[in-house]
């Protein structure tokens, strides 16, 4: 995974943190610097990348051009995955004009667009959504009459699951936030939720079916050619549609004591990481805050809480072995990690090292 970033100093301070670390990410996570502000990465940037998800702030469709000549010009792009934020005075027109420009020019991969009005900060899933297809928007309203806002973190989710879905592919699509416990897309998006959709299912559903397919089964249905009476099922497939169930529900049920876990577990690591910091800063004074202390001793403090959560659970426990395992295991990383610097200290040029000084103008009106 490759971040493309204006400040890769930047960058890695917000995308690098305990969670990053306990989950992997680290391990995955690599970094590219524009050469400018804004700018989009260059072709040989690209080179070796197989996807790229892209974000255009400010609704500024002008530059989905530069994207698609870019991905062009890179070989090893087969999937572009575009997500346009703040389009809210985007016209219909606009879109449209857009669809047919990546139609007749995306040839060499394939491209999933969604495009959503100004970001707001609420948590993904927090309400439903709608999506509709550029070609089926009102040129005066795409975004219907109270456009509103939409979740950053619903938008981010929608565009890299678009990557996994093989029925998205050249869709130009439209989504927006449905907060009316009314609405249709309400009643299909909970609808889903309940019956075990994953979110990745319940995207494709709305990104290839959604409000659209629902009324248009209903019409169907309506002039009696949609339905024929399906056969009673056999006791044997009812017999194997109750075990289905029951294995859905026991995972399910693993499912949410995984995550009960997880959260004691993190609970019970951060109180142990406290506990050392408080330890250690009565000894002699520590050059560092509470917080990154934590972040620094995070596997040890995640080893910790799982003896102790073994431990209270009455599982067994062999202290000692683990210990002794669980410091090879970070004698092992940390060479890993010494050796990766190390390499890329060997690889790194002089300009690297002594970058050229940058001179900056700065302009003074009204003198």
């Amino acid at each position: 995974i490759i971040a493309h970033v204006d400040d890769v100093k930047v960058g890695k301070k917000r995308l690098i943190g305990r969670n990053a670390r306990y989950t992997g990410l680290l391990d995955k996570l690599d970094f590219t610097q524009s050469e400018s502000e804004g700018a989009l990465p260059t072709v040989a940037q690209l080179e070796g990348v197989s996807s790229w998800v892209a974000h255009v702030a400010g609704g500024e469709l002008s530059k989905l051009e530069d994207i698609v000549t870019v991905a062009e010009g890179a070989e090893s792009v087969k999937n572009v995955a575009i997500l346009v934020s703040g389009a809210q005075n985007v016209k219909g027109g606009e879109l449209k004009k857009v669809e047919e420009m990546m139609k007749s020019k995306a040839t060499t991969f394939e491209y999933t667009l969604v495009v959503v009005p100004e970001w707001n900060d609420e948590p993904e899933a927090n309400c439903a959504f709608g999506i509709v297809n550029v070609t089926d928007v009102v040129d005066d309203a795409p975004f219907g009459e109270d456009v509103g806002s939409f979740s950053r973190e619903e938008s981010l989710r929608i565009i890299t699951e678009a990557l996994a879905i093989d029925k998205a592919a050249g869709k130009c699509v439209v989504a927006t936030a449905a907060p009316d416990a009314k609405s249709l897309e309400t009643y299909l998006v909970q609808g889903m939720r309940e019956i075990g959709f994953d979110r990745l299912q319940e995207v494709e559903h709305m990104v290839t079916r959604g409000v659209k397919g629902y009324n248009e089964m209903l019409a169907t249905e309506k002039e009696g050619v949609a339905w024929e009476k399906a056969p009673e099922p056999t006791d044997e497939e009812l017999a194997l549609e109750a075990a289905s169930k029951e294995e859905r529900m026991v995972l399910m049920r693993q499912k949410r004591q995984d995550a009960e876990k997880e959260e004691e577990l993190k609970v019970l690591a951060t109180e142990w990481a406290k506990r050392e910091f408080l330890r250690k800063s009565l000894k002699r004074r520590i050059p560092i805050g509470e917080e990154e202390f934590i972040e620094i001793v995070w596997d040890r403090a995640m080893f910790e809480a799982d003896l102790k959560y073994r431990t209270m659970m009455g599982l067994a426990v062999n202290e000692s072995e683990e210990r002794a395992q669980f410091k090879e295991d970070q004698k092992a990383r940390k060479a890993a990690a010494y050796k990766k610097e190390q390499d890329r200290w060997n690889n790194l040029s002089t300009e690297d090292i002594e970058p050229p000084e940058q001179t900056t103008a700065v302009t003074f009106g009204g003198m």
